[in-house]
């Protein structure tokens, strides 16, 4: 076991430990804080109120082939149209979509849960080809525990594409303030 996983497997150990000894005392700030050691993704996951989205998707840069469940992205165009193609699977594309749309779904959300989007940034974060939304106090007023509590668990998104549907749960992360460096 390298020296990484061996500190991650005592950081377990600990959350379980100080989860069971905390236990139904916390509030559900402590316990997204604990949980989120466990976690693959950075940050802490927000514990709000989940959202829904519903999108059929439409572009003339992706092709879906049914023959073989995958979808043709356009890489590179020229003067005369698209000149190199990549194939993904549909459910990879769609994952990602699926984050695009989530991502898009928050940031609209943000205002309606803290009345401005004043000091809080978005932005849709990868882990392990996992998509996720990423959130975080981007100024003095917001404080991390407040995005955690506000903000959505996680966006249930619906992808329809060529007739085709996808549905999954995209998680919502809140990660740190970010400090900006005066030149």
């Amino acid at each position: 076991m390298g020296h990484y996983s061996r500190r991650k497997f005592v950081a377990a150990g600990g959350a379980f430990v100080s989860a069971g000894v905390v236990g139904f005392q916390t509030d559900a700030y402590t316990k997204a804080r604990i949980a989120s050691v466990l976690s693959p993704l950075p940050g802490i996951r927000a514990t709000g109120k989940p959202l829904t989205a519903h999108q059929r998707v439409e572009s003339k840069n992706v092709e879906y082939l049914p023959e073989i469940d995958e979808v043709r992205l356009v890489t590179a165009r020229n003067a005369d149209g698209p000149v190199e193609f990549a194939t993904r699977s549909f459910k990879w594309w769609a994952e990602f979509e699926a984050g695009s749309i989530a991502t898009r779904t928050v940031h609209q959300n943000i205002p309606v849960r803290f009345g401005t989007d004043d000091d809080i940034s978005s932005a849709l974060g990868s882990e392990d080809d996992q998509p996720y939304v990423t959130v975080s106090p981007a100024g003095p007023t917001r404080t991390r525990k407040e995005l955690v509590t506000k903000l959505p668990n996680h966006v249930t998104v619906t992808v329809v594409f060529a007739g085709k549907e996808y549905t999954t749960d995209i998680p919502v992360m809140v990660g740190k303030r970010e400090e900006v460096a005066l030149l």
